[in-house]
């Protein structure tokens, strides 16, 4: 993944290097880093889940937009960042021959390589200052998975009476920290991003950049996993058994990006 991400902001410089030639009376390109703490969330996308927390992260990038006007731009770069959140879903495991139900409430820390590209406007200068936004799509790759897992175990499966039925568990709480998650997560993500901020000019070419970020994800995070229905926070039973259904959920982040621009 590394050798990957190195290739993607390979590819970006030689794009912007090939583009900055100044032959409309403007500046074609820019080209800068700048570092992203954000606040992220898991967002359900369905009732049977629910999101348990939201969590603070952090990214770092590199930026680059290219000129086709003095105002208009197409942004870019590479985005390295984590997100993350916590779920809380219920879940079936059988230990021996024996069923039980347990609460899960996993706190993911998600990491990704990310390739914006964006549709950028910004003001003429006003004083020493520029006013920007912009919006588009970016595509991320999963390179890791770490969070916190507790299980709550809640019924157990118990025979009575030569029938099964379902019994308070008083099975112990399961604790595991840093825990590897990245089977739990699919490869890619996509996002809406929009963003809006402001560049303090330091002299020539050179500014600050600060900027808030909103990156919404589009594609569900999650890889393919059953949990169970629920209702008033307990399980669906059709029969003797409680039925699933898919785990789907996207994550989202709101970015502080604090840069600079050359």
């Amino acid at each position: 993944m590394k050798k990957t991400a190195s290739i993607l902001v390979m590819a970006v410089m030689g794009i912007t290097t090939a583009v900055a030639q100044n032959d409309n009376g403007f500046q074609k390109s820019r080209m800068g880093f700048k570092v992203s703490p954000n606040v992220s969330w898991m967002q359900p996308q369905d009732k049977h889940f629910i999101s348990d927390g939201a969590a603070l992260r952090f990214g770092f990038g590199f930026i680059a937009d290219i000129f086709f006007a003095p105002n208009y731009a197409i942004g870019t770069g590479v985005n390295v960042y984590r997100n993350g959140g916590t779920l809380s879903y219920l879940e079936l495991e059988r230990i021996g021959s024996q069923d039980f139900i347990f609460r899960r409430e996993r706190t993911y820390s998600n990491q990704y390589v990310e390739i914006p590209v964006t549709f950028k406007l910004r003001t003429n200068e006003i004083g020493y200052m520029t006013y920007w936004a912009q919006f588009g799509l970016g595509m991320g790759v999963n390179i890791g998975a770490r969070g916190d897992d507790t299980k709550n175990y809640l019924l157990e499966q118990v025979l009575a009476d030569g029938n099964t039925e379902w019994a308070v568990s008083e099975r112990s709480t399961v604790f595991d920290e840093n825990a590897d998650l990245s089977s739990s997560i699919r490869l890619f993500r996509a996002s809406m991003i929009f963003a809006a901020g402001v560049e303090y000019n330091l002299g020539g070419t050179t500014s600050v950049l600060f900027g808030v970020t909103y990156n919404n994800g589009i594609t569900n995070s999650m890889a393919r996993k059953d949990v169970l229905r629920t209702v008033d926070d307990g399980p669906v039973f059709r029969g003797p058994r409680p039925e699933t259904v898919r785990l789907n959920s996207i994550a989202n982040a709101i970015e502080l990006n604090i840069g600079i621009l050359f």
